[in-house]
């Protein structure tokens, strides 16, 4: 029997669930509208939706998948990135069992993706981690740019996080690399290969971000791979955390915050996914 965990206050229930319901290397997390958990179990080359409710698994995504890292939701179509298949697989009818492959985003510029997002107009912003660029593709996939630094001569080394917020694009910087950050940019100045840096986020940003979420109120979270932290800057209150959840293990891969404010951490290590409420106490784990 695999054990679960649901989010019922701070009770906690032990469910038996199918076999590819285990994680294995979890990486990004996301939630949908319906408030369901997606996570890119990349260690089964699987995208699985959980609910968050009961532990029980809604769909499991399989085709076309290779080293799923990253997720990403545009309207009603989950877009998935694939490391090891260096391209993008874009997804409908979620709630058909396995989905609906649409199309598969691919260009001879992306050797190893690490790091993707999309602005309004369609275009696609990928993190290379082998080249150390990140390049924007134009929503007929063909190559716009291809940036290595910001206009304040910061290197673009091991990209592994973009994420778009408002009129900024979040780039996150490492692991291991010397130049562990979260930077934050103007899209248009991004896309036109002028970037310059608007706030940068290092204090407990020392060994690679991963990801970043946003909560209701625009307070930004980092998870940090080595250091195995989860760090929160209050927006408006300068780049200081305002929490830090330290897990122990390196390994911390993909952060999200549920309507209630409850921040989830998916450990590729551990492959698990610890949830904390907005004080930063551990109250329940998938496994």
């Amino acid at each position: 029997m695999k054990c679960r965990i649901s989010i019922l206050g701070a009770m906690a229930l032990c469910l038996s669930l199918t076999a590819n319901a285990q994680l294995n290397n979890p990486n990004a997390i996301l939630f949908d509208s319906s408030g369901n958990l997606w996570v890119a179990n990349a260690g089964d080359n699987q995208v699985l939706e959980l609910n968050p409710a009961n532990g029980s698994v809604l769909n499991t995504i399989t085709q076309g998948l290779s080293d799923p890292t990253r997720l990403l939701f545009v309207g009603a179509e989950l877009y998935v990135l694939n490391t090891v298949g260096n391209n993008i697989t874009v997804y409908n009818q979620l709630t058909k069992a396995g989905g609906n492959l649409v199309r598969t985003i691919s260009n001879s510029s992306i050797s190893k993706p690490l790091a993707f997002t999309i602005d309004a107009y369609g275009d696609i912003y990928i993190g290379d981690n082998f080249k150390n660029t990140v390049i924007a593709l134009n929503i007929d996939d063909s190559l716009i740019e291809t940036l290595t630094k910001d206009t304040s001569g910061y290197p673009f080394l091991a990209p592994g996080v973009l994420t778009i917020h408002g009129q900024d694009i979040y780039a996150g910087f490492g692991p291991n690399v010397g130049e562990n950050a979260v930077i934050s940019y103007n899209v248009g100045e991004f896309l036109t290969n002028d970037p310059k840096e608007r706030i940068v986020y290092n204090d407990n940003v020392n060994t690679g971000p991963t990801a970043v979420a946003f909560d209701g109120s625009g307070n930004i979270y980092i998870s940090e791979y080595t250091s195995a932290t989860a760090v929160k800057y209050a927006i408006g209150h300068g780049t200081t955390p305002t929490l830090v959840i330290n897990q122990g293990t390196g390994g911390c891969e993909g952060i999200a915050l549920d309507k209630n404010g409850n921040i989830y951490v998916s450990n590729s290590s551990l492959n698990n996914i610890t949830v904390y409420n907005s004080s930063g106490t551990l109250i329940n784990t998938l496994k």
